[in-house]
This record gives C-alpha cells, structure tokens and sequence, in this order.
C-alpha cells in the first residue's frame, strides 16, 4: 500500500527507513520522503558567544563539529538568547533537483538588545549551495524611552502595545523611507520579562547620507508574551 520512493537512484518502498548517509535517517511515506539529523550538531548549535559559528569535518567521523569563526566583528548581546531547535521532520521533493540537500533552518535568537535597535540571528542551508549560513535581521522590541512599566488599571503586564504614531526606523544614521506603526513588547512590574512571542520579517528601505540606499531585513512583531526566564544575572540585559 502507498507509492515508493524514488532517492538518489534508489527505489525505497511505502514506510521502508534508510539511511542515505551516516548523518541522517529517513523513511518513506506514500511517495515522500521526511528525514531526521543524525549528528547532534543539528540540534544544538552554539550560543551567543559565537555569532559566526562553521562546520568542519573530522577525520575518521561521520558529523562534523562547529567552530567559531575568528572574524567576530560583532557580540550578541546576551539578552533572553532562545534556543536553537531543528525543525521536526523535512520533506523532500524528489523531483528536485537538490533532493540530496535536507533543510536545516534553526530559530530566529533573541533580540541582542532589549530597547532600542538590535539584531538577532538564525542559521540556515535554504540556498542552492545547501551550505549552512548566518543570516540577520534587524530588531526594535520597544523603544528605549519611557521604560518604566506603566500601571495601567492594575495590570502588572502590559504584553503587547502598538505604536499610537507613525515612525521611521534609524538604523546607522540611515532613516526608513517608509513609516511605520509597529508593535512593541510592555514592561512588568512584577519581575517578569516580556518578549516576541510570534513575529515576521520584512525588507525596510533605508536612506543614508550621501543619497545611499540600503534594504535590511526587519522583525515586525505581532505577539509578545510574559514570563519568568529573565536573564537577570546576565550583564548584557541591564546593557540597553
């Protein structure tokens, strides 16, 4: 019951598991193959200690290990840093060409400030290299001015608020040509942290001095959630 699969030139049948090389373990289902990493190295990637992380191979081992890339031009900041997690199961089109490239697309990280104009990161193979890059995107989780926690009809947290004016974004003396009303994470009184809880990426054109034009890739935030995994001990989040 159910079609094969048709991999690398191999036919596997309906539910048949295979292993198309050592680091990875896949199974057919009804014509499409899902696939899960076999090497650790897929699901903990390294911190924010290391922003330019790179895979080498180890003589004699099947998974490579990550290294940091010595060209760090830029820490992130330590502020609520979110785990990096591999996506659960991938499908592969077997009639594309780059069926043998399986997709690795981790977590956006935290926000690297807590106010103001930051950067998060994320690492991904979803180009036709199939080779594993960083990408950024800017990031303004709340504006740094009026930071203490307005108490607000009782309410300890104010999760989600959306800007009541338009604004241009600044990024590097450079202003957004278009505005925008963006929302942004509230304060707790409470002790608690309130950060991104669902969010999107948009391109934002900016316009420099001197008549240079840039577009950034930009989170937008749609929901903001409260909770109590604060990184108080962490310099880095008292650094906004």
């Amino acid at each position: 019951e159910g079609d094969n699969c048709v991999f690398d030139g191999m036919i596997y049948r309906n539910g048949e598991t295979f292993q198309p090389s050592c680091k990875y373990q896949c199974t057919c289902r009804d014509g499409q193959i899902g696939c899960l990493p076999r090497c650790n190295l897929d699901l903990l990637l390294p911190g924010p200690d290391c922003p330019f992380p790179r895979k080498v191979e180890v003589p004699g081992e099947c998974c490579e290990k990550w290294i940091c890339d010595p060209k760090d031009e830029v820490i992130l900041g330590g502020f609520a840093m979110a785990a990096y997690r591999q996506e659960a199961t991938v499908g592969i089109d077997v009639s594309d060409s780059s069926a043998n490239c399986i997709e690795q697309t981790t977590e956006w990280s935290a926000c690297s400030k807590s106010c103001g104009m930051g950067f998060s990161t994320r690492v991904t193979n979803r180009n036709q290299q199939c080779e594993m890059v960083k990408q950024t995107r800017l990031c303004i989780i709340r504006p740094c001015e009026n930071e203490e926690p307005s108490d607000k009809k009782g309410k300890k947290c104010i999760r989600t608020k959306k800007s009541l004016k338009a604004v241009r974004f600044e990024y590097k003396n450079c202003t957004s040509v278009q505005t925008y009303k963006p929302r942004y994470c509230g304060l707790c009184s409470d002790g608690r942290c309130c950060t991104p809880h669902n969010t999107k990426t948009i391109q934002v054109e900016f316009r420099c001095p001197q008549g240079k034009v840039l577009k950034k890739p930009m989170m937008l935030i749609n929901t903001c959630v409260c909770h109590n995994n604060c990184p108080q001990s962490n310099n880095a989040f008292f650094q906004l």
